[in-house]
């Protein structure tokens, strides 16, 4: 009784590993447009993106022109900057702007309704309860944004136009949901829904530098080339997140294999060894045929599934090599060592064909 409670304690410790993997999900830069005052139009918008050369950075340059209603010191914006990756920067009119302690905003301003009486779409008694907003992503995945991630600014503006830049670093997003790792940036459009008014938006996207290709959530571009440098205009919210995501290049053999998957490539593999133990349990009934049991067809049954678990793990590693770094996640090579859970399972499938094998041949060589 000890010791097969010892086993059920390692099958399902060994079970809840498996359903336990690690998320697939590594996150990067969420950017994002502002939280505007209801005092503040925004009567244009120009964003910039530079992606770097190996897709896992890239420059935001964004311009609002915006026309204040009203003198005086306000919050006029509210920039939500989680795991920026560095030089976050703001300037008002080409005065640079310090940004205040985002994780000191909502206890300094939490209690007074009249400074936040600008900000009622977002924060209200349940936001300050909680102090998460709910975001939505892809594959129906809802991401929680921190109010504490919010960096913000007072400034003295007079009323009128301004020109408000805001330049930072991003770091990419990255989704290993399969065997290639899907890497993407964001920039989060949604927050417009609460603006006042809704001006131009102008994006220009710089892919010139990035050597493989690349998809953007954006349509058609207006002019140029997605690849190269490619330009937007819109006049409403084309999207809520903006996505830029790359397309892994991969070789022709890498291809083959991704067809071909981990299982079948196995099968492959092991077909070789079989053939041969096929080949030596014939040999030994050819010798022995009124022997009652194969000495060959029993070990190959212990030998066998041992070695196809381990052609299972030389296939994933194999199509992770070719398929090479950064596109490879590894996620099917981190859940191949969970193969040997089903060790018993091949066990018994290749007795049952190893017993058909030896009876073929048994019966045979006694009728001749």
């Amino acid at each position: 009784m000890t010791k097969l409670k010892c086993f059920c304690i390692c099958f399902f410790s060994a079970m809840m590993l498996y359903a336990n993997m690690a998320s697939p999900v590594q996150e990067g830069t969420l950017g994002t447009r502002p939280f505007i005052s209801q005092y503040v139009h925004i009567l244009h918008e120009n964003l910039y993106i530079t992606l770097h050369a190996d897709f896992t950075t890239a420059q935001f340059e964004i311009e609002y022109i915006i026309n204040a209603e009203k003198d005086g010191l306000q919050i006029p914006l509210l920039f939500y900057a989680s795991e920026y990756y560095k030089d976050f920067q703001v300037t008002i009119d080409g005065q640079e702007i310090a940004l205040q302690k985002q994780e000191y905003f909502w206890d300094v301003y939490g209690d007074d309704k009249e400074k936040l009486s600008n900000f009622e779409y977002l924060y209200n008694t349940d936001a300050k309860k909680s102090r998460t907003l709910e975001n939505q992503f892809k594959y129906e995945r809802n991401d929680r944004i921190s109010l504490n991630d919010f960096l913000y600014f007072e400034t003295d503006i007079a009323a009128g136009k301004h020109s408000i830049k805001v330049s930072y670093q991003a770091t990419n997003w990255r989704y290993s949901h399969n065997r290639l790792n899907e890497d993407s940036f964001r920039y989060a459009l949604a927050p417009a829904k609460y603006w006042k008014s809704f001006g131009i938006l102008a994006i220009t996207i710089d892919a010139s530098k990035v050597q493989d290709k690349i998809t953007i959530n954006l349509g058609t571009p207006k002019s140029g080339e997605v690849d190269e440098i490619s330009n937007y205009h819109f006049e409403k919210l084309p999207v809520d997140m903006i996505q830029i995501t790359r397309i892994p290049t991969l070789s022709g053999f890498a291809k083959f294999l991704l067809n071909l998957e981990t299982f079948w490539l196995a099968i492959i593999l092991i077909s070789f060894f079989i053939v041969f133990h096929v080949w030596k349990m014939h040999r030994f009934r050819k010798q022995y045929p009124f022997k009652p049991r194969s000495n060959t067809a029993i070990l190959g049954t212990f030998i066998m599934p041992l070695l196809f678990v381990c052609m299972l793990l030389v296939s994933t590693f194999w199509i992770d090599e070719a398929i090479g770094k950064p596109y490879a996640s590894g996620r099917e090579s981190y859940g191949a060592f969970y193969e040997f859970l089903n060790l018993p399972k091949y066990v018994i499938v290749y007795i049952v064909f190893a017993i058909l094998v030896d009876f073929m041949f048994k019966k045979r060589y006694i009728q001749r």
